[in-house]
């Protein structure tokens, strides 16, 4: 297929945001002259074996499609996975003592309740520290076997790590994340993440996220590094919650304004991410 064609034009794409409470979708049916449908649902935030299925059966039914699914808020958990040491890192040849080590840190942080999490590892050469990325909402789902059926591709990751993946991220600083009811933040330095934190907080609130963001970088001794304010194309909203924030931040940190190559989230004019 040629670069020049856009992306759905040989099926359609279907982009679903899983917040709190909600499920967004974005549906561009095949072809290269072709109008977007949305559909919205609310859920519990326990169930999306039943949420997820109702609200695709809004959108036209092909099975000629690509579904992307990005989860947000307090269904994704990420973690800094310190490196194992050297002698247990060239005992591991298959792996088991990374997962089972990576289990363990993730129990110990959530409780029992993370054993039926499934995780990812961020690939890297060992031993280094990794991100570990946890989605709850996934428990005792198979989503595959789920998606399966309304579409013949699919792709199933937590929001933040979308918007990182079209950033081209800094070699050192801190990153800050909007996304629905929470803020991550990432700390780099010299193409190493050394820290990771997240705030669920109303992102009205500026004066809470500022005193959060310099105790942050206060506690890692990151003070004199620069921060990034990762923007998604299209999110006035965000881009105005950056504007506040970084006024609020006037004098204390040196602030910079890091663009998506690229939009992730569907509706993202219609939705209030950082409201």
């Amino acid at each position: 297929m040629s670069r020049l064609l856009p992306e759905w034009s040989w099926c359609g794409l279907t982009k679903v945001l899983v917040t709190a409470d909600q499920l967004l979708a974005e549906h561009r049916p095949a072809g290269l002259r072709t109008r977007s449908l949305t559909a919205q649902s609310s859920w519990n935030g326990t169930d999306l074996q039943a949420a997820l299925p109702a609200l695709l059966s809004q959108l036209p039914a092909s099975r000629w499609q690509r579904i992307e699914v990005y989860i947000a808020d307090k269904h994704v958990h990420l973690l800094r996975l310190p490196a194992m040491t050297q002698s247990l890192q060239s005992l591991d040849v298959s792996g088991q003592e990374q997962q089972a080590y990576a289990r363990a840190i993730l129990m110990q942080t959530y409780g029992e309740a993370a054993r039926a999490w499934p995780f990812r590892l961020q690939d890297i050469q060992p031993p280094q520290d990794s991100l570990l990325v946890a989605i709850s909402a996934l428990a005792s789902l198979d989503i595959n076997a789920l998606l399966a059926s309304h579409a013949m591709q699919w792709t199933v990751q937590p929001y933040a790590s979308a918007l990182w993946a079209n950033t081209r991220l800094p070699a050192s600083g801190t990153v800050l994340t909007a996304e629905p009811q929470m803020l991550r933040l990432l700390q780099l330095d010299h193409g190493r993440m050394t820290h990771v934190a997240s705030l669920a907080a109303d992102m009205a609130d500026v004066a809470t996220i500022a005193a959060w963001l310099m105790r942050e970088r206060t506690l890692l001794g990151v003070q004199a590094s620069s921060c990034y304010w990762l923007l998604e194309p299209g999110c006035q909203v965000m881009e105005k919650t950056g504007r506040r924030l970084k006024q609020a931040l006037s004098g204390q940190v040196s602030w910079q304004v890091l663009p998506s190559s690229r939009a992730v989230a569907p509706l993202r004019q219609e939705l209030a991410h950082v409201a």
